[in-house]
């Protein structure tokens, strides 16, 4: 099953440049390596929680190469994807295709981090370009998942405050149908609330996790530049709300970070 939002995905041209401005907003970081196809290298925001917030950056300024992520990066990078875990992740793929919800993969991926121990996943990805249909990319870990993601004290205590994700809100084109999709991946039930962003427009809220501890909001924005974002990058993650706290959070708390210093993506801090 799809047991938690695993990591969120912060697309900008230079690492340093981001793990500067991270760092100023009161994250510690930890680098993370190059990946296997040699064309972007991360740096990680790791939680108390378990998830994370994966900093990339292309590992040459030559933006001409084939990724997923590197349109985006074209129109300004920032919050450009999110990750949901898998604990098998072919049986939970097989059960999504079988209602309608298709992906490609499993795929094995993987990346050299600078302790030279190699750190191996499977990947599913929504098919078509990033934006096409507004869902997140799946993933299971084949190494052990503390390989992968950052866990000791000084790693995922952060001055600002924060212990982990709460949750994403996703911008979407259909809310009726992107409803039906997410409810299919996560086996939750949808409840309509207010829209947590200005422009309007119609929402759902998702739970995720044990007890509904993690939220995906779906919004369907009327207008404003949450629409214009939605038109013209297509659908996906617009913002993302950190905890600080146990306990609810809610979609719309919190106090917004200041966005250029994550390349432009939308991050509170509640």
């Amino acid at each position: 099953m799809l047991t938690q939002i695993d990591h969120l995905v912060i697309i900008s041209p230079d690492l340093d440049t981001a793990v500067a401005r991270a760092g100023h907003a009161g994250f510690s970081s930890v680098r993370g390596g190059t990946h296997a196809d040699g064309l972007t290298e991360n740096a990680l925001i790791a939680f108390a929680d378990g998830s994370y917030i994966e900093l990339i950056s292309p590992t040459r300024p030559d933006l001409g190469a084939d990724h997923r992520w590197f349109d985006r990066l074209r129109h300004g990078g920032g919050l450009v994807d999110f990750c949901l875990l898998s604990d098998d992740l072919e049986a939970d793929m097989t059960a999504m295709r079988e209602k309608g919800v298709d992906y490609v993969g499993p795929s094995a991926l993987g990346r050299n981090p600078p302790n030279g121990e190699r750190i191996d996943w499977l990947l599913g990805l929504p098919h078509g370009n990033v934006g096409g249909t507004g869902w997140p990319f799946l993933i299971e870990d084949t190494t052990p998942r503390s390989l992968r993601v950052p866990h000791e004290e000084s790693e995922i205590t952060h001055p600002n405050g924060a212990t982990g994700i709460a949750g994403v809100v996703v911008l979407v084109h259909n809310l009726d149908s992107a409803s039906s999709d997410y409810q299919t991946m996560l086996g939750s039930e949808a409840m309509e609330i207010p829209s947590p962003i200005a422009g309007g427009g119609r929402a759902v809220q998702v739970p995720i996790g044990a007890a509904g501890t993690q939220w995906i909001v779906l919004v369907q924005p009327l207008g404003g530049e949450q629409a214009w974002r939605s038109e013209a990058l297509g659908q996906g993650p617009y913002a993302a709300t950190l905890r600080t706290h146990d306990g609810e959070v809610a979609p719309g708390d919190g106090a917004p970070i200041d966005p250029p210093l994550h390349a432009d993506a939308r991050l509170l801090l509640a």
